[in-house]
């Protein structure tokens, strides 16, 4: 009884250190499932943290790419302002320099009614060149620049002929401006160096579109041509140029120039140049609404021995449907009692065409006359239509002109010369 007792005993004592074994190795699993549950959540955690911080970091990146795209966007748009465009880097950092110029070459064909033939040529209109402006940075009311272009032309339209169908022996380099001015914006403007004359320009105010194929100087086209006279059978040596001109003040030239501030859309110009001549000039330029205005008055004295004084003008007008109009007058007053005064007049309609969002194409068509040129009772006529298709985006126009010139002078019977040219501007 005892012995069956101890082995109840012996057995319960077992039984009971298996339960607690068991226990304890429960106990012991237990634990190791909670740190590797609590290593995985720090796992997790710190994976969280990472991809956090690289959210953040493309978030960043993504911030900094839309201002780049900003800043390109805005420099797209102000691109065409070359003056606040840096475009090349000075040795000075408050001066900004930009350069701008353009190529403008052509086909020329011109038929005198005795000879025909093509030409290749730099359009005269508008003739190929390169420039470079520098602006000091503004401070207060002043402003001081400096300028230097160079006309860069082989095979001028204005220069071949029959005679001459390549003037590469001409001098392809041309100065055209080199100048530097002060400017106050209350003051107005002082330029000194080669330049614009007050008079300048001011029988060529054009808002057409077609000026760089026609406009009131018209024998930048051709302008070398020789007459054939019927009543003789001879090519002359007479050229277009010699019996057309617009009268257009005292050109480019080394003066001192000033320029007024602009008031009511006026502006007076003054200048002096190189050989006692001077000149004076009124610039209006204004829109009301969307139409445009623009217009120009002048008076030079050349100071030469055959030319008292130039009295030249020119006016035009563009509607906001793209109609427009021009009109051009100028005179020589003649320092020559045996000789009439010459006198030209110019006149044009045009039209300019949207048929696309980023192209314009403008129309034009124009007559002017010349009298008493080359010689008294000389009447030199021409007549033109052009079309010029401007596509800004890409700085480029492609034109076609057709010209044609007539000569009246007693005793001659002249052929009309016709001249047709196509070519294209590029601007940078």
């Amino acid at each position: 009884m005892i012995g069956r007792n101890v082995v109840r005993y012996v057995l319960a004592i077992a039984t009971l250190a298996l339960l607690l074994s068991n226990s304890a190795q429960a106990s012991e699993d237990e634990t190791m499932l909670m740190k590797q549950m609590s290593e995985l959540r720090n796992l997790i955690e710190m994976q969280q943290n990472q991809l956090d911080s690289q959210l953040k970091e493309i978030q960043n990146l993504k911030n900094q790419l839309d201002q780049n795209t900003k800043a390109i966007v805005a420099k797209d748009e102000n691109a065409e302002d070359a003056d606040s465009s840096k475009m090349l880097t000075s040795s000075l950092p408050k001066v900004n320099l930009s350069l701008y110029g353009h190529v403008n070459k052509a086909a020329l064909f011109a038929d005198n009614g005795d000879d025909s033939s093509w030409y290749f040529v730099d359009n005269d209109n508008s003739d190929t060149r390169l420039g470079l402006r520098a602006a000091v940075e503004k401070f207060e009311n002043w402003s001081i620049g400096g300028r230097i272009e160079y006309g860069i032309v082989s095979n001028a339209s204005d220069d071949v002929n029959q005679l001459n169908d390549s003037n590469a022996t001409s001098s392809n380099f041309q100065l055209r401006w080199a100048e530097v001015s002060v400017e106050h914006d209350t003051f107005g403007k002082v330029s000194l160096g080669k330049g614009d004359s007050a008079s300048n320009n001011s029988a060529e105010v054009d808002l057409s579109g077609t000026d760089v194929a026609a406009y009131s100087s018209i024998s930048d086209t051709a302008g070398a041509m020789l007459w054939y006279d019927n009543a003789t059978a001879t090519l002359t040596d007479l050229e277009v140029g010699d019996v057309f001109s617009n009268f257009d003040g005292l050109s480019r030239t080394d003066r001192l120039r000033y320029d007024s501030p602009t008031f009511a859309g006026f502006s007076l110009a003054l200048s002096a140049s190189s050989g006692d001549a001077y000149d004076a000039a009124i610039v209006y330029n204004r829109k009301f609404g969307e139409t445009k205005v623009a217009a120009a008055l002048a008076a030079a004295n050349p100071g030469t021995d055959t030319v008292d004084m130039i009295y030249s003008g020119s006016a035009s007008i563009l509607f906001p449907i793209g109609i427009n109009a021009t009109v051009s007058a100028a005179t020589q007053d003649l320092d020559m009692s045996d000789r009439e005064d010459p006198v030209n007049w110019y006149a044009k309609l045009g039209y300019i065409a949207k048929f696309t969002e980023s192209s314009t194409t403008a129309f034009s068509a124009d007559y002017g006359e010349t009298t008493d040129l080359d010689a008294d009772g000389d009447t030199g006529k021409t007549f033109a239509v052009a079309a010029v298709h401007n596509l800004p985006d890409w700085g480029t126009q492609l034109y076609l002109v057709y010209r044609l010139h007539q000569l009246d002078r007693s005793n001659a019977d002249y052929e009309d010369i016709n001249v047709v040219m196509t070519g294209a501007r590029v601007k940078f």
